[in-house]
């Protein structure tokens, strides 16, 4: 019943979103994809934030790329 009652307040407390990103090289696409715990910018060439451990996270580029982001909790 503990275990239960954590879990619960871990979603109601914490926000965790997935974030994939596609990005070009020549023809073909790269996909990556990052757990993320904060985002604090967000555009089609960087993106800034916090990963699921609390560290810094940045991904910067000059040309534009695709990304797909998606709230889990």
């Amino acid at each position: 019943m503990k275990q239960w009652l954590k879990e619960w307040w871990k979603t109601l407390t914490t926000e965790e979103y997935e974030l994939t990103v596609w990005f070009h090289d020549g023809e073909l696409k790269h996909k990556k994809v990052f757990l993320l715990s904060a985002i604090s910018k967000k555009s089609a060439t960087h993106f800034v934030g916090k990963d699921e451990h609390g560290k810094a996270f940045e991904i910067k580029t000059v040309a534009p790329f695709d990304y797909h982001l998606r709230k889990i909790y």
